[in-house]
C-alpha cells in the first residue's frame, strides 16, 4: 500500500505555529529591518527633496543668467543697428536703394560683425518692407518682410524696435533702427545676433548646464517651414528641436510644454530615480509683444550629487544599526525572563484545564500582571468546571425539547382531524415538558370569544364540558395574545396586569399564553401553565412558539382540507343531478334496450346458467346497465374487463348524448339565422309576417301559424 504523500507546509506557516520566542525574535528582526528600511527611504527622500529645491533653486539663477545675456544682445544689436542707420552713406544709399554699391559698402562690416557679435543677419529694407539686401543671403531680396513682427513694428512706429524674432533665417535676437534722409524716413536696418547652436554653447561654457531650443511650430507655420525628424525627439507635436548640445531625449513632459504656452511662466521639472538624475527648466521664449516662438530647455544631471549624498548616509546608518542590534539583543534576554517564563506555566496550566484536569489553582508570584492572570485563570478553571455540568444538564434539557418539538411536528403532518391534533399536541406538551397545564383555544366565528376546544388533566376536561371561553382582549392572558398577535408571558402570576385566575388550577405560579397565527390571521391561541416561579426561559418560549406556530399551519391545514372535501362532495352531488336530469330528459320516452343472444352449444344436464349485471355509471350515477348470462365461473380478471368496458362504454353513451345535443343546438341556429335574414329581406310589414308564417310552418312542420298584431 502506497502512502500519501505529506502536504508541504508554507514557511510562513511554521513560523505562526512556532514558540513565542521564534516570533518575538522574527517580530525584532522585521520591525529592525522596517525601522532601517523606513529611515533609509526617508533619508533618500530627504536627500531627493534637498536635491530637487537645489536644482530649482540653481536653474533658476541659470535662467536668470540667460535672461540677462539675451537682454545684453538685444541692446548690442539695437546699438549696431542704429549705428549703421545712422551713417550718411548708409542713409544716401538706402535712399537711392542701390544695392551694389549697399552691397560694397556693408560686406566688409558685415564681416566684422559677425566675427565679433556673432551677428547672424543683416538686412536693409526700404519703407515699404522690402528687402533691399541681405547681407547673410545676397541672393534672396525683393520680397516683403511685413510677417517680422521686429520690422512691421519699426515701419509703422519709425522708431527703434528689438527682440527675439522668428522668419526664414531662423531664430535671433533683433534690433531694427530706421533711416531718415533729408528728415524723410526711407527704410531701415536690421541686425539679428545669433540665438541657435553657437549660443547654446556658449551658455554651457559660463554655467555648465545643456540648453536644447524648441521651437512653436504654429509660429513658423507662416514661413512655410518644413520639419525633419530630429534628435532629441520632441514629446510633444506641436514643437520642434531647433539647436541645442542636449542630444538626448528631452526630460520635460508633453504637459510641461503645454504649461509654458498657457503661462508664458518657467516650467521646472525633475527626475530623481533609479537610474536617473536630471533637473529640467523651460523658459518660454518671447517676441516683440510677448509672442510666443517656443522654449529653451536647460538641463542639468545631479548624478554624482546624488551619489555623494548617499555615500555620506549610508556612513551614519550603518552606525545606527550596529546599535539597535546590540540593544534588540538585550531586550530579548529580558523578554525571556520577563515574559517567556510566566506565559509557558500559564501556557501549561491551561492546557491542563482543556483535558479536564483536576487541577484549579496556578500559582505564580511575580508581583504584576502575570500574577493577577494566574488568579484569574485560577477563577476561571473553577467556573469553567461548574460551567461544563451545567451545560451538559443543559444540553440533556433542550435535546428532551426537540424531540418534543419533532413529535408535535410529526403529529401535525400526519393528523387532519383538528379535534385529534389538538387532544395530541396538549398532551404531548404536558408530558415532554413536565407542565402543569396547557390548552388550546379557537377563536370564534365573530372573533369576540376564545373557545376552548382541548385542555390537559381533570381541569381540562371540567373545562371542556362547561364550554369554557375567554373575551378576546379582556382580562385574560389568552385574550390578549390574540387582540394583540403577540406572546404573553407572567413568570409570576401574581404580578400579571391582565389574567384570568382560574380556580380550577390553583397551583399555576407561572403562565404563557402564545398566538396561533397562520399567514397573518390569528385563529386562537395555546396556553400553558406551570408550577414554577419564571420556569419559562428563552429557550423554552422559542420551541413552544415553533410548537404554536406548526399547530396553526396543521389546523389551517386541516380546515382547508375539509373545506376541500365539502366542496368536493358538492361538486360530485351536483354531476350526479346533472347525469341524472340529462338522461332522464332523454329517456322520457321510456327505456332504451338492446340485446343479442349468440348461438351458445345445448345445455347440457346439470349446468347452469348465471347472469350478471354490471352498473352503467358515469360520474357515480348510475345510467344503466349490462346484463350478461354465462355458463362457466368467471374470475377477478373478466369482472375488471367487463367493469372497464362498461366505464367505457357509459362515456361513450354520454359523449354521443353531447354531440346530439350539440347538433340539435347547430341545427336551431341555422334556423334562425336562415328565418331572420329572410325576415329582413322584407320590406313591407306584410312581407314580412308572411314571410316569418311561412318559414316557421316550414320549420317546425306546423299545421297552422299565425301571428297576429294588436295593440291592447
Amino acid at each position: 500500500m502506497q502512502s500519501r504523500p505529506q502536504k508541504k507546509v508554507p514557511f510562513s506557516e511554521n513560523l505562526l505555529r512556532g514558540s513565542l520566542a521564534i516570533k518575538l525574535v522574527a517580530i525584532s528582526l522585521v520591525t529592525f529591518a522596517a525601522i532601517f528600511g523606513y529611515s533609509y527611504l526617508q533619508g533618500y527622500n530627504n536627500t531627493i527633496a534637498t536635491l530637487t529645491a537645489d536644482a530649482e533653486k540653481e536653474l533658476s539663477q541659470i535662467s536668470e543668467i540667460l535672461e540677462s545675456e539675451l537682454a545684453g544682445d538685444k541692446t548690442t544689436a539695437t546699438a549696431l543697428a542704429i549705428s549703421v542707420a545712422d551713417r550718411n552713406d548708409v542713409k544716401l544709399l538706402v535712399a537711392q536703394k542701390n544695392r551694389e554699391a549697399l552691397i560694397e559698402l556693408l560686406t566688409p562690416l558685415f564681416g566684422q560683425l559677425k566675427e565679433k557679435y556673432q551677428v547672424v543677419h543683416f538686412n536693409v529694407i526700404d519703407e515699404r518692407g522690402v528687402v533691399v539686401l541681405r547681407l547673410n543671403n545676397p541672393e534672396k531680396f525683393d520680397d516683403y518682410v511685413a510677417y517680422n513682427y521686429i520690422v512691421t513694428n519699426t515701419l509703422n512706429t519709425k522708431q527703434v524696435s528689438n527682440g527675439l524674432e522668428v522668419d526664414t533665417n531662423g531664430l535671433s535676437m533683433r534690433g531694427a533702427a530706421p533711416v531718415y534722409e533729408n528728415a524723410q524716413f526711407v527704410g531701415l536696418i536690421e541686425i539679428g545676433l545669433d540665438y541657435s547652436e553657437a549660443f547654446a554653447k556658449l551658455m554651457k561654457q559660463r554655467t555648465g548646464a545643456d540648453y536644447t531650443i524648441w521651437l512653436y511650430k504654429p509660429a513658423t507655420v507662416q514661413f512655410k517651414t518644413t520639419f525633419e525628424e530630429s534628435n532629441p525627439v520632441p514629446v510633444n507635436e506641436n514643437f520642434v528641436f531647433y539647436a541645442g548640445t542636449q542630444k538626448d531625449k528631452t526630460q520635460a513632459k508633453s504637459a510641461d510644454f503645454e504649461q509654458a504656452f498657457v503661462t508664458f511662466d518657467n516650467i521646472f521639472r525633475s527626475a530623481f530615480s533609479v537610474g536617473k538624475a536630471d533637473a529640467t527648466l523651460l523658459v518660454p521664449i518671447l517676441g516683440l509683444d510677448e509672442t510666443f516662438f517656443g522654449v529653451t530647455e536647460i538641463s542639468i544631471n545631479y548624478e554624482e550629487n546624488i551619489q555623494a549624498s548617499q555615500e555620506a548616509g549610508n556612513s551614519g546608518q550603518l552606525a545606527r544599526v550596529g546599535l539597535s542590534l546590540i540593544g534588540l539583543i538585550g531586550i530579548g534576554y529580558a523578554i525571556n525572563w520577563i515574559i517567556l517564563a510566566p506565559l509557558r506555566k500559564i501556557s501549561r496550566f491551561a492546557e491542563n484545564i482543556t483535558r479536564k484536569d483536576t487541577q484549579t489553582e496556578l500559582r505564580l508570584k511575580t508581583g504584576d500582571e502575570f500574577e493577577h492572570v494566574a488568579q484569574t485563570l485560577t477563577q476561571m478553571a473553577q467556573a469553567v468546571n461548574q460551567t461544563r455540568e451545567d451545560l451538559e444538564n443543559l444540553v440533556s434539557q433542550r435535546t428532551a425539547q426537540l424531540q418534543a418539538s419533532n413529535e408535535v411536528a410529526k403529529v401535525a403532518t400526519s393528523i387532519l382531524d383538528p379535534d385529534t391534533l389538538i387532544n395530541n399536541v396538549v398532551n404531548l406538551i404536558t408530558k415532554s415538558f413536565g407542565y402543569y397545564y396547557a390548552a388550546i383555544f379557537l377563536t370564534s366565528d365573530d372573533g369576540r370569544w376564545a373557545e376552548i376546544k382541548d385542555a390537559t388533566g381533570t381541569a381540562g376536561e371540567t373545562l371542556k364540558a362547561r364550554r369554557h371561553k375567554l373575551q378576546v382582549g379582556g382580562n385574560s392572558m389568552v385574550g390578549s395574545a390574540i387582540s394583540s398577535k403577540e406572546a404573553h408571558i407572567a413568570l409570576d402570576v401574581g404580578d400579571a396586569p391582565a389574567r384570568f385566575n382560574n380556580p380550577l388550577l390553583p397551583n399555576t405560579r407561572s403562565e404563557i399564553a402564545l398566538p396561533l397565527i397562520v399567514a397573518d390571521h390569528i385563529i386562537g391561541a395555546m396556553d400553558v401553565q406551570s408550577v414554577k416561579e419564571a420556569d419559562f426561559m428563552p429557550e423554552d418560549i422559542s420551541t413552544l412558539q415553533n410548537m404554536a406556530n406548526q399547530v396553526a399551519i396543521a389546523l389551517e391545514n386541516a380546515r382547508l382540507f375539509r373545506e376541500m372535501n365539502d366542496s368536493l362532495d358538492e361538486l360530485k352531488q351536483a354531476n350526479r343531478e346533472y347525469v341524472t336530469s340529462a338522461w332522464g330528459e332523454r329517456l322520457k320516452s321510456g327505456k332504451m334496450e338492446h340485446a343479442t343472444h349468440p348461438n351458445l352449444p345445448a345445455i347440457e344436464a346439470g349446468e347452469t346458467i348465471r347472469g350478471i349485471d354490471i352498473s352503467l355509471n358515469l360520474r357515480e350515477q348510475s345510467i344503466g346497465q349490462i346484463s350478461l348470462e354465462v355458463d362457466k365461473e368467471w374470475d377477478t380478471e373478466d369482472q375488471t374487463w367487463v367493469e372497464a368496458l362498461a366505464t367505457q362504454v357509459a362515456i361513450s353513451l354520454e359523449n354521443s348524448r353531447l354531440l346530439e345535443e350539440s347538433q340539435q343546438a347547430a341545427l336551431r341556429e341555422r334556423l334562425s339565422a336562415s328565418i331572420i335574414q329572410k325576415v329582413w329581406s322584407a320590406n313591407n310589414i306584410d312581407a314580412i309576417i308572411q314571410t316569418a308564417v311561412r318559414e316557421l310552418g316550414r320549420s317546425l312542420d306546423a299545421s297552422e301559424v299565425k301571428i297576429e298584431l294588436k295593440v291592447e
